[in-house]
């Protein structure tokens, strides 16, 4: 074979090899899909499974693809078989920018094969961690968990049917001749400061309105129940509910013994003749990280 065929044949391979190397073979993705999510409640102890997981971590093999809301249809470079993980997220507070994982929930996980090209489908279901729940109040007994307190000049009523969320909801109405409203849960709740707290709650206003609690502390050598201010409910035509993380405040008292509290003053400004207030399944819950 002469010098100058010899050296063609190199040009050409070397050419090859060079395209291989910029424009390598691009992988073909497989595709994970997430339609709905539910949550399963395993005992009546636990409550509604009313839930507001807004979003899914998805983890293969323990990598972390991404944070995706549902619902969704993600490419994964992957094929084979495969550990897929689903952990929980949620608007925490419900802001939009605050998204975490719940950490009241075990996360979903399957063993199973990624196709190249197809989409598996796979809607999780969350079940909640052995945390404490120290309140679930979802206003279906005779005997509600709040009752009005002295600042208050209006009542609480449990309503059903299509005004009611599940069952039976709290409802309470404030105007120009009922300007005031507050109610207070009956026991105090101890929340330790090595873990995490949130409160759970279906809502319905056509007003502002507000959550917080009563911390026992000192004030010189008495106790007392000092008032303090957590979240501020915006108003909304249709049902929602909000995970509201308690830590920053329960971590920012002395005290461990909390009164939970509501309440609502009427705004002339708001331009709303009667401000309606519909609350359901309010649930308070501890999980210790120790």
């Amino acid at each position: 074979m002469s010098r100058y065929l010899l050296l063609v044949i190199s040009v050409i391979l070397l050419f090859f090899t060079s395209c291989e190397i910029i424009n390598p073979s691009e992988q073909i993705p497989s595709y994970i899909a997430v339609d709905t999510v539910k949550v399963s409640i395993a005992s009546p102890y636990e409550g509604s499974a009313s839930h507001n997981i807004s979003d899914c971590w998805l983890y293969v093999d323990g990598k972390l693809i991404g944070i995706f809301e549902v619902p969704f249809t993600v490419p994964v470079l992957e094929a084979g078989e495969h550990q897929i993980q689903f952990e929980p997220g949620i608007k925490n507070s419900g802001g939009n920018a605050s998204r975490e994982i719940y950490p009241m929930m075990f996360g979903y996980y399957v063993d199973t094969v990624l196709t190249e090209k197809q989409i598996l489908t796979i809607n999780p279901v969350f079940t909640y961690r052995p945390a404490t729940f120290d309140l679930i109040e979802d206003f279906e007994d005779i005997g509600i968990e709040f009752e009005t307190s002295d600042q208050s000049d209006t009542i609480i009523t449990l309503v059903s049917g299509e005004n009611a969320f599940e069952g039976k909801s709290m409802y309470v109405a404030i105007d120009e001749e009922r300007p005031n409203f507050e109610c207070k849960s009956s026991q105090l709740f101890e929340i330790e400061k090595n873990g995490r707290a949130f409160l759970e709650i279906d809502f319905k206003a056509n007003d502002y309105f507000n959550f917080g609690f009563f911390v026992v502390e000192y004030t010189g050598s008495t106790l007392s129940e000092i008032r303090k201010h957590v979240f501020t409910f915006y108003p909304t035509d249709e049902w929602k509910k909000v995970y509201i993380d308690l830590n920053y405040f329960v971590n920012n008292v002395t005290g461990t013994e909390f009164r939970l509290f509501f309440t609502a003053v009427y705004d002339e400004s708001s331009g709303v003749e009667t401000s309606e207030i519909y609350i359901d399944n309010v649930k308070l819950l501890y999980l210790s990280t120790q």
